[in-house]
């Protein structure tokens, strides 16, 4: 959706009466859980209200965490988080993507994702002034020493760089349908691992599965199931390039529940097995 000049929905209330005074940073050493969330831009999740539960890998280990309005998770692009929707939960989250910088209010009302309530909003993101900076720091951060001063530093003054950043009317605001394709993009570049369909993401979003195919076909460059299913294999080159995972377990951490189907689909985006992908392609660092 278009961005109001003054954007009364940002959450400055909450994030004045509790200052970030410190942040959790994912890593990426261990192999991902099923369902954990993992993108290949940067991601900053902020708790309002209530508790954001979360497991995350720090020095090579899983780790249990509880954030609390007043902490931050901040994830590098490739790393990993896997949370736990609490009810009560209030959670601002910030998506640094290549192109959009994505802000979604997240309202938990289960323990399920089906049950979460989402406001969504974005626009370009800026690639240059301090955001890019500020993003590249605390991605070097996780190898320092005493790292969790200058974390929470660096993302106060990101979250009031991306606060600017809504203040400023823009030049040449995007249509209404290039936003909306936008933030379904977005949506599947972060929840590709659940269970989605076209109608499933048209309800997400309050629109017909026609109009989302629209959408696809008149502002994107390819159709909605091209589309995700480009996302599932971008990330399943990541799984096999990072981890020694089993196809089983890569197939079902991309959103595919039948691992000969997966590798059919692979192979056909690819030209290639994901086996055969593995064993070429250098291990990421």
């Amino acid at each position: 959706m278009n961005l109001p000049t003054n954007p009364e929905w940002w959450p400055a209330r909450p994030m004045q009466r509790s200052p970030i005074s410190k942040v959790f940073m994912c890593g990426r050493r261990v192999n991902p859980p099923l369902f954990s969330h993992v993108v290949n831009f940067p991601r900053l999740e902020v708790p309002l209200h209530g508790m954001y539960r979360n497991q995350i890998e720090s020095n090579g280990e899983i780790q249990h965490v509880t954030l609390q309005p007043g902490m931050a998770l901040f994830a590098p692009p490739n790393c990993w988080n896997l949370p736990e929707w609490q009810p009560g939960l209030e959670l601002l989250s910030i998506f640094f993507g290549r192109t959009q910088l994505g802000i979604n209010l997240v309202s938990a009302r289960s323990k399920n994702y089906p049950q979460l309530d989402a406001k969504k909003f974005s626009l370009t993101r800026p690639l240059t002034g301090p955001v890019p900076h500020i993003l590249n720091a605390l991605g070097e951060l996780p190898a320092n020493t005493n790292p969790a001063g200058a974390a929470a530093e660096l993302t106060r003054a990101l979250v009031r760089c991306v606060e600017d950043i809504l203040c400023q009317p823009l030049a040449q605001p995007a249509s209404r349908a290039q936003n909306l394709l936008e933030d379904i993009r977005v949506f599947l570049q972060s929840h590709y691992q659940y269970e989605i369909t076209r109608d499933s993401v048209a309800e997400q979003f309050g629109i017909t599965p026609n109009h989302l195919s629209r959408l696809f076909q008149t502002h994107g460059r390819m159709t909605f199931s091209s589309y995700l299913t480009h996302v599932r294999v971008d990330r399943a080159k990541h799984l096999l390039r990072s981890y020694n995972l089993k196809l089983d377990d890569i197939a079902a951490r991309c959103g595919y529940h039948d691992t000969p189907y997966f590798c059919h689909v692979f192979k056909k985006v690819t030209k290639s097995t994901p086996m055969a992908y593995r064993q070429k392609t250098p291990r990421a660092a």
